[in-house]
């Protein structure tokens, strides 16, 4: 017998059984609007986080080419150029997945099935999270790219042939 169902007419016939008393449990009504809020607002914070890669992605390549346009690396070759080229490379990749956060996708649903909508919702969720998080690993991984591509300029880390 689920606590959830039993009566207190029940549970005083049943208070000689069992010694355990039943109390109900009191909705708390901030946890759960705080709950419809988490899930209602899922996709729409992960398509905000998107467009602010897309909108970090670019600047930083405008910034980084014109910095590499202007400088003295024109015609290094070998391991240079893959290092200077590294961190626009990345941040290409970041922002193809964070534009592949805000495309729209196609579900045919029932609209009379909340398994199905449930389903759904969470597919979606978990293919935004998916891509917002190779986003953002690409990002980090960028300015990584980019400490090492500076500390080569400066010529404090040596590699290959400059």
């Amino acid at each position: 017998m689920e606590s959830e169902n039993v009566t207190e007419e029940e549970v005083e016939s049943t208070g000689d059984e069992e010694d355990i008393p039943f109390i109900p449990t009191e909705p708390n009504s901030f946890w759960k609007k705080n709950a419809e809020k988490i899930v209602g607002e899922s996709i729409s914070v992960v398509e905000d986080t998107a467009k602010q890669f897309v909108v970090v992605t670019g600047l930083l390549q405008g910034i980084y080419f014109h910095a590499i346009t202007f400088s003295d690396i024109k015609g290094t070759g070998g391991y240079s150029t893959l290092i200077y080229m590294a961190p626009l490379i990345l941040w290409f990749l970041s922002l193809i997945f964070a534009v592949m956060v805000l495309l729209r996708n196609r579900y045919m649903i029932n609209i009379n099935s909340t398994s199905d909508s449930k389903e759904k919702f969470e597919e979606m969720v978990n293919t935004k999270y998916t891509y917002i998080q190779i986003s953002g690993g690409f990002l980090v991984l960028s300015f990584l790219a980019l400490a090492i591509a500076v500390l080569h300029y400066l010529d404090i880390v040596p590699i290959g042939t400059s």
